[in-house]
Formats: C-alpha cells, sequence, structure tokens
C-alpha cells in the first residue's frame, strides 16, 4: 500500500558503516605546504575526517582529505596549487525533498535513494518549491550516551512558496560511491500540510537523545 512511514533508511545504516556519510559542520583551520598533498602544521583536527571535502587559498579543486599522518598533518587528494594558509573543511551536502499529497510509492525503512521519490513522480510541486529539496545545514554529531545524535539548523524553509506536501525525504546529496543522492530517512508530517504565498517552514525536533531527527542507540 502506498503511504510514507517515518523511519531510519536501512541502507543508511549500511553505508554508515561504510564511511559514506559526514555530517559535520563547516569549519575552518590553517595548514603549512607549498605545492604539495602533505599538509602540516594544522590549526586543530577536531570534526575533520577522512573524505570531507577542503576549499581555500590554493587549494585545487576536488581535493578531500585522503589520510590523517598525525595530529597536526594530514595527506589531501590533490596537491595545493601553492603556498595554503586558511582551508575551510565542510561534511557532505544533505538535503530535504517533499513529498506530494497522494504519493505512487511506500517508503520507510526500505526505501534507499532519493531517485525512489522521482522515480515514482511522487516529489511536490508548486510555486517556490525547486526539485532535489533544499538545502540542510550540518551540525556535528553529538555523543551522549548510550546514543549519538545530530540535527540540521537552522530549519529549512521555502519563501514565496504555494504547494501541499504530506512528508519529507532527507538525503545525501554527495558522489560517495557510484549514487550521489544516498537516502538518509523519510518523515510523515501526519497529513497534508499546505501553504499558499507564504514561507513553509520544517521545523526540526529538538537536538537531543530521543528527539534529535537523527539518532543511533
Amino acid at each position: 500500500m502506498a503511504g510514507i512511514t517515518t523511519a531510519m533508511m536501512a541502507s543508511f545504516k549500511r553505508d554508515l558503516l561504510f564511511g559514506l556519510h559526514h555530517f559535520a559542520q563547516s569549519r575552518t583551520f590553517t595548514a603549512t605546504g607549498v605545492s604539495t598533498q602533505t599538509w602540516t602544521g594544522l590549526s586543530a583536527l577536531t570534526g575533520i575526517a577522512v573524505g570531507n571535502a577542503l576549499s581555500g587559498t590554493n587549494v585545487a579543486a576536488n581535493t578531500v582529505v585522503a589520510r590523517i599522518l598525525s595530529s597536526t598533518s594530514i595527506r589531501v587528494s590533490e596537491a595545493s596549487t601553492g603556498a595554503i594558509g586558511t582551508v575551510t573543511m565542510v561534511g557532505d551536502s544533505f538535503k530535504m525533498a517533499l513529498f506530494k499529497v497522494g504519493v505512487a510509492g511506500t517508503y520507510g525503512a526500505a526505501s534507499t535513494n532519493y531517485t525512489d521519490m522521482t522515480g515514482n513522480s511522487d516529489e511536490t510541486s508548486g510555486t517556490g518549491y525547486v526539485a532535489g529539496g533544499t538545502a540542510l545545514t550540518n551540525v556535528d554529531p553529538v555523543a551522549s550516551s548510550p546514543s549519538a545524535y545530530t540535527n540540521f539548523s537552522p530549519n529549512p524553509s521555502w519563501t514565496s512558496a504555494t504547494f501541499s506536501c504530506i512528508g519529507c525525504m532527507i538525503y545525501n546529496n554527495t558522489q560517495n560511491g557510484p549514487t550521489a543522492t544516498l537516502g538518509v530517512s523519510v518523515h510523515d508530517f501526519g497529513g497534508t500540510q499546505t501553504v499558499s504565498s507564504g514561507t513553509f517552514t520544517a521545523v526540526m525536533p529538538v537536538a537531543a537523545v530521543g528527539t534529535a531527527v537523527l539518532q543511533i542507540s
């Protein structure tokens, strides 16, 4: 039966074990290196992990962290094009797409990908809504025994909007592996939500154990 069941996707749990998702928020650090893949003298390594995307002065396009060498040095995937200084690190890009009223497909823990939604033509449409949904802003994951959780902040919204929806899918829009739109979770809004020439906001739950939008216990 077609419909939406709020759930973290089983494929997402598997993909976490493969290291395919990076929820770290954007941060900056300084490093030393000239036209090299080995950067030294990092001011901080907090939140930095293999696979994180990097940008900054003389940082080559498509550079990511390839390996953590020590507490103050890393190896990157592309040689810098000159002397580096301040570098920005970002986690993966996550998005929220909205389901239309009267979905044809069935969505829940067995869903795997944003293309599940588009393959059934189940994404909403209307004024102020762009196919693919809107970008989410990462917040660093938190460990709170016996759980770990993360939210997104601020709340995603669509302005000057006119459309209806019944739920959403959160997915990873970064090319990690052969698929660029790995699913994370689906959420049922509990009924039809409509906005007319206004702002539609998807309010994130409280960032805490038992309430955060994504939690592993």
